[in-house]
């Protein structure tokens, strides 16, 4: 986990053992015994989408958080399941919007500009859902450069758990964007340099 003013990963060099995957969802099924180079998705860009080492190549290796994720279904069951980049509840442009992201991108979007895929917490943005359909519209187009906040019904915060409550049976949840239903209630726990990937 990177601290203020510390050094981020330790020099290295590519192998063979070494692999590449494509994107947030192909991360978050990845052994934790692998090094791994990423290529697109959230996390990627969180790391300035760097090009993949060449084979022998000098690179560095970094730690990277992850999210675990328990669900509960309307009918009481439960799922847990690990995820790389983000958890998303509601929408843009209606009603709440809850965005809990490891690494400060959803999409093209820079939703918590301040975050770090290393820090040891997951970083939340949310936007209350008395916001207006203009502003909404402003926050979503300035949220590509992450200059929707701060904003006076958008909050930002960070944390290692928290839990969320379905606002309606028809409230949006995604995870590393995978739509999830039939949700009640999700938790979300950060998981400390979970991941090993080449830079």
């Amino acid at each position: 986990m990177i601290t203020r003013g510390e050094e981020w990963g330790t020099s290295t060099k590519r192998t063979d053992a070494d692999i590449i995957i494509n994107g947030d969802i192909e991360l978050a099924q990845c052994s934790i015994d692998s090094r791994l180079i990423v290529v697109g998705g959230d996390i990627a860009h969180s790391l300035g989408d760097p090009t993949p080492p060449l084979m022998g190549a000098d690179c560095t290796e970094v730690p990277i958080d992850a999210l675990r994720v328990l669900i509960t279904f309307r009918d009481g069951t439960t799922s847990s399941t690990i995820a790389s980049s983000h958890v998303m509840i509601g929408q843009w442009l209606r009603g709440r919007l809850i965005c809990i992201s490891n690494g400060g991108f959803i999409g093209r979007k820079n939703v918590s500009p301040r975050a770090h895929p290393n820090d040891g917490f997951f970083d939340v943005m949310s936007i209350q859902s008395s916001m207006g359909m203009q502003q909404r519209i402003r926050a979503r187009h300035r949220s590509v450069l992450g200059t929707h906040v701060p904003h006076p019904l958008a909050e930002t915060r960070r944390a290692k758990v928290s839990e969320f409550s379905a606002a309606s049976h028809a409230e949006n949840l995604t995870i590393d964007g995978k739509r999830i239903r039939s949700w009640v209630t999700v938790q979300v726990e950060i998981v400390p340099d979970y991941w090993r990937l080449l830079v």
